[in-house]
């Protein structure tokens, strides 16, 4: 039984400019089945003259039905394939390339119309749909009810006219994305191409002229001069700062404190909390400064992105990394970098699959909307993050993963959390200690977990949270208290960090997996699927955790490298402040900066990771951009060990994520210029120091009795090489041993 999800009356067609030509009719969406996919649904126009009386109140009928409801049910006696008409047409909405819907004009001098553009060039055979709303029976009731509601709105922010609710039907079906302001031009589940390529074409900036916006273009001009001027004042205030330093006097207790710090009294004194305060706000002084103008900055950059600066926000870009002078990047790579809004949306993914439910796009493709867009809300996540953390294989059918999904099911419960929940005391009794240790520790970290995510939050009805002691358990010393937990979320995660130790005994629990757990679960919410999924990203992330600290020791040391060969100045700067190991990065790097951005916002930025689109270590590249952001703030401000590790230990929720991954691509398309740059290089210095002799081998361009040829070390470390792989790099934890259980 097919359904009508969208009825318009008096949708007329205008084949000549005489008004007694104009045709009425009903514009219909009407999808086939329950089995059919949401964007093959048929857009229909049918002439009301060629319809029976019978079939027009019908009709009536059920475009007054949607008023109120999603669908209707089609009538058993009515198909609109059996309508004939000279002017009426069908055709699939997958088929449609383009829409351009035109609002009416507020005093009635035109009426609101639609233009449909087709994929396969059949446009001559769709004429342009004209919204008679003043006759349009839905229109003037819904009119009538949003006037009553103080709201004659539309989504849009225009006057309510019939060709809203037909947007809003696609907009349910297929990924529609507005790709011109003024022309109000909509895209049909586009590739990321054509968006890219009609936005940056066809896209028109605002601009001043003789409308009713001026004065909106007018405060904009004087709100953008403002913070031009702020950012302005900001960098000078930074080039200053040893000036600050001579010029800023101590406060009197504080210069006390200088002369006379080996007397008693005065060491007394220093307990003082007030003596304590100004000698801490004196100390802060530059931090507090550097960290103003860097506020300032990020502001003035914010609101450029915006409100549209976006040659500004480039230009920026530009100098801050140097891509202008040391390492040319393309005006579209430079494009693509920046234009971030075209999340991958619910209609959009489910567009990807054909009616077997394998993706029909490459992996690639998936992977750019992904880097480029990310994933528009946590209920898509919920399906996208399976096929980024591998449970469910790319090339799988819709049956093939209900299938997986029930075994994966299986095998969790069976396989690994009934073996601990029905756990024996074990014979050995230094191994049991070992366990009970593990389960007290995942314990406490999951009381701790994001207890400011109200899906973690819970308050039992005597008052006590989660956590609070259980006074009727017998005290058995600190690692054998019993800690209730009564949230069920927090169990599952407790549940599944357990089994994981099920599944891999060698590593166990380490601080700081609960971490990386609690966003799985948060957004899945399924205790089966969120242990398959965190056993895939513990995967890549198991070296964060070992043992001997050498997987995360070797990723500080890449990172080392990397900021040398890409920030040589800054590199240089920390040297002198005992700060070349990075080790304030140490905290961002273990559990991919989820304590540096907001919950929602770190989301974002591992399905980025994840993609491993450019790299699978590209969370080096985001670390680079942090630390590039902020370097010449730091190199201007701050010559201290201790100052630059309070600096960027307080960066937390300071940083837009947004523009620092814009310049973690931006960097990596550099880094990977620069690598090209000096492989032809090397190759260049081994063909002046070789030469291939009549039988293949390769000879010295020297004679027996010169020195020998030099060795050219190698330009590029191994280290930086194998940041331009895409392949995981998996470091796996050895057996434990007697030691380590104790």
């Amino acid at each position: 039984m097919s359904q009508i999800l969208f009825c318009k009356s008096k949708v007329f067609i205008h084949p000549t400019s005489n008004r007694s030509d104009q045709l009425p009719g009903f514009l219909l969406v009407i999808k086939e089945s329950q089995h059919t996919q949401t964007q093959d649904a048929k857009l229909s126009w049918i002439p009301e003259n060629d319809l029976e009386s019978s079939f027009v109140k019908t009709l009536l009928n059920v475009e007054s039905k949607l008023l109120t409801a999603h669908s209707v049910r089609s009538p058993h006696d009515f198909t609109v394939d059996s309508i004939y008409s000279s002017w009426s047409f069908t055709i699939s909405i997958s088929a449609i390339y383009s829409i351009q819907f035109k609002p009416p004009h507020p005093n009635g001098y035109w009426f609101g119309s639609c233009i449909i553009n087709c994929k396969n060039g059949m446009n001559e055979d769709i004429p342009v749909l004209f919204f008679h709303d003043d006759i349009c029976t839905s229109t003037i009731a819904k009119r009538k009810k949003m006037s009553k509601e103080f709201d004659p709105f539309s989504n849009e922010g225009d006057i309510y006219w019939g060709g809203d609710d037909l947007r809003t039907c696609l907009q349910s079906l297929v990924d529609l994305q507005k790709v011109d302001s003024s022309q109000c031009i909509y895209l049909v589940n586009a590739s990321l191409d054509d968006l890219r390529n009609f936005s940056l074409n066809n896209f028109q900036r605002p601009q001043s002229g003789s409308s009713s916006k001026d004065d909106g273009n007018i405060w904009d001009s004087l709100e953008a001069t403002r913070w031009s001027i702020m950012s302005k004042f900001a960098d000078a205030t930074t080039t200053a700062s040893n000036l600050f330093g001579k010029l800023v006097k101590k406060h009197p207790i504080v210069q006390m404190i200088d002369k006379h710090s080996d007397n008693v009294y005065v060491k007394q004194l220093m307990k003082n909390p007030r003596v304590v305060e100004v000698q801490d706000e004196f100390d802060s002084a530059k931090i507090y400064l550097a960290k103003w103008a860097m506020g300032v900055k990020q502001e003035a950059e914010r609101y450029q992105k915006e409100h549209y600066l976006d040659d500004t926000y480039k230009r920026i870009l530009r100098n801050e990394l140097g891509i202008s002078n040391d390492v040319e990047i393309s005006p579209e790579e430079l494009n693509i970098a920046v234009q971030r809004s075209f999340p991958l949306t619910k209609q959009k993914w489910d567009s990807l699959f054909d009616s077997q439910g394998r993706l029909s796009i490459t992996v690639h493709e998936v992977k750019d909307f992904i880097f480029h867009g990310g994933v528009e809300n946590d209920a898509l996540r919920s399906e996208v993050w399976l096929f980024l953390l591998g449970v469910y294989p790319w090339d799988s059918s819709l049956q093939e993963r209900k299938e997986l999904k029930q075994a994966m099911e299986e095998d969790y419960n069976a396989n690994y959390k009934s073996k601990w929940i029905y756990r024996d005391v074990l014979d050995d009794s230094e191994e049991e200690e070992y366990w009970k240790d593990q389960v007290f520790r995942i314990s406490k970290d999951v009381l701790r977990n994001d207890r400011d995510i109200p899906l973690y939050r819970h308050n039992t009805k005597d008052g006590k949270e989660d956590g609070a002691k259980n006074e009727e358990a017998p005290n058995k010393g600190d690692q054998e208290e019993e800690w209730e937990i009564k949230n069920p979320h927090l169990q599952a995660l407790k549940n599944i960090l357990i089994s994981y130790n099920i599944y891999n005994p060698n590593l166990g629990y380490v601080q700081g997996m609960t971490d990386l757990l609690s966003l799985i679960y948060f957004v899945l919410q399924d205790e089966a699927l969120s242990f398959w999924c965190f056993v895939n990203f513990m995967n890549r992330m198991e070296r964060n955790f070992l043992r001997d600290q050498s997987g995360i020791r070797d990723q500080m040391l890449t990172l080392v490298d990397l900021c040398q060969f890409m920030l040589p100045k800054f590199a240089e700067h920390l040297k002198k402040c005992e700060s070349a190991d990075l080790f304030f990065c140490f905290r961002m790097l273990l559990v991919w900066f989820k304590r540096e951005f907001e919950f929602s916002d770190v989301c974002k930025i591992w399905e980025i990771f994840w993609t491993d689109y450019y790299s699978s270590q590209f969370q080096l590249f985001f670390m680079l951009a942090i630390l590039q952001k902020h370097s010449d703030v730091v190199v201007s401000q701050l010559t201290e060990f201790d100052d630059v590790l309070k600096y960027f230990n307080d960066l937390r929720n300071s940083m837009d994520w947004s523009d620092i991954m814009i310049r973690s691509e931006l960097l990596f398309i550099k880094f990977q210029k620069m690598i090209e740059v000096l492989e032809r290089e090397e190759e260049l210095i081994s063909k002046r120091t070789t030469s291939t002799g009549y039988n293949g081998h390769e000879i010295p361009l020297t004679s027996e009795a010169e020195d020998p040829p030099l060795h050219h070390p190698s330009l590029i470390s191994e280290n930086l090489k194998e940041l331009l792989s895409k392949e995981l790099v998996i470091q796996k934890e050895g057996p434990r041993s007697k030691d380590s259980i104790k």
